[in-house]
């Protein structure tokens, strides 16, 4: 009667989930900023990869352009809760400033656990919170002095934060594959303010993320490839793949490639028990001439709360099975 009710909660769970994903298809969202660390940080945009990992505190940050005055920025800070009941909760907050355009949000995600078996586990996730829009028109650079109806018309706005994943995980003694696919934000905005005369247009669109990638163990050693795809109505589509090679669970090394014509690379330290910290840096592609091609830094910050992964206890479940 009990296995019955689990099932029947899964299914309840699984349509809920599902009704939010096809709903957002022909809507407008919120946009969301790349990560280099898109593997270690995925839950940036997908709510679902909560409760993949156990708990902890996270903190990041991306600068990009570097020698530029007022270059996009981004920061976050994160702390995810332990699972109870096949649930766990994260709680985010972001930072992100491009120029005179400053964006602040809070968010909580919710991930629910569904097993398919010993090997394979479906997280489905669901995102709500509260952004803010701002605009500083007074660091632009201008020519005059004199008032400007245009710029006084434009005003800061309040938006609301529904966003949607899912990740799919196959963990084997040798080899795990994982997939995820998300829209961070499904909320429809279009917003129009008028004001002396003068209308102003919000309009932002849904971004659709799929990740992917595999662990390979060879050894003491493990090959980690992993890509992210990025698809935006209207936009050019974002491809970026990295290989890292993880050395006896010490440190990891990664190279990777984004379609932007940018290369990067990354070093991530995991020999403490407690803390995990990744440094990386992108580079442009000197081959192609474009009027802006500086580089970006972006830093990885992990502290655990608990030891034992989701991941660590399957294998060891698999083990023991195999020995009984």
């Amino acid at each position: 009667m009990q296995t019955k009710t689990i099932k029947l909660k899964s299914v309840f769970v699984l349509l809920v989930w599902f009704s939010f994903i096809i709903w957002p298809i022909s809507v407008k969202g919120q946009q969301r900023s790349h990560l280099l660390f898109f593997k270690d940080n995925l839950i940036h945009f997908n709510p679902a990869h909560a409760g993949v990992d156990p708990s902890k505190i996270q903190i990041g940050s991306r600068s990009q352009w570097l020698g530029i005055k007022d270059a996009p920025n981004t920061n976050s800070l994160r702390y995810i809760s332990a699972k109870k009941k096949n649930v766990t909760w994260g709680y985010n907050i972001e930072t992100d400033r491009v120029f005179i355009e400053n964006k602040n949000s809070i968010s909580a995600d919710y991930s629910y656990q569904l097993k398919l078996g010993d090997q394979k586990t479906i997280y489905l996730g669901m995102r709500v919170g509260i952004y803010s829009y701002n605009f500083d028109v007074n660091d632009l650079v201008r020519v005059t002095n004199e008032p400007n109806e245009m710029l006084e018309a434009v005003r800061g706005y309040v938006g609301n934060i529904i966003g949607v994943g899912l990740y799919y995980s196959d963990v084997r003694e040798k080899v795990e594959h994982f997939f995820s696919y998300s829209i961070p934000n499904i909320v429809s905005l279009k917003r129009f303010k008028a004001e002396n005369g003068i209308t102003t247009q919000v309009t932002d669109r849904v971004h659709h993320y799929f990740v992917g990638g595999s662990i390979i163990k060879m050894g003491e050693n493990s090959l980690i490839p992993h890509f992210l795809v990025r698809h935006v109505k209207y936009a050019p589509v974002l491809y970026s793949v990295l290989v890292g090679f993880d050395f006896r669970k010490n440190f990891e090394l990664g190279f990777g490639v984004t379609n932007n014509d940018y290369l990067s690379g990354y070093f991530s330290l995991k020999k403490t028990k407690k803390y995990n910290i990744s440094i990386g840096y992108e580079f442009a592609n000197n081959s192609q001439k474009t009027a802006l091609r500086k580089g970006t830094v972006e830093f990885n910050l992990i502290y655990k709360l608990s030891n034992m992964t989701g991941k660590e206890m399957k294998i060891e479940t698999i083990k023991t099975k195999g020995i009984d």
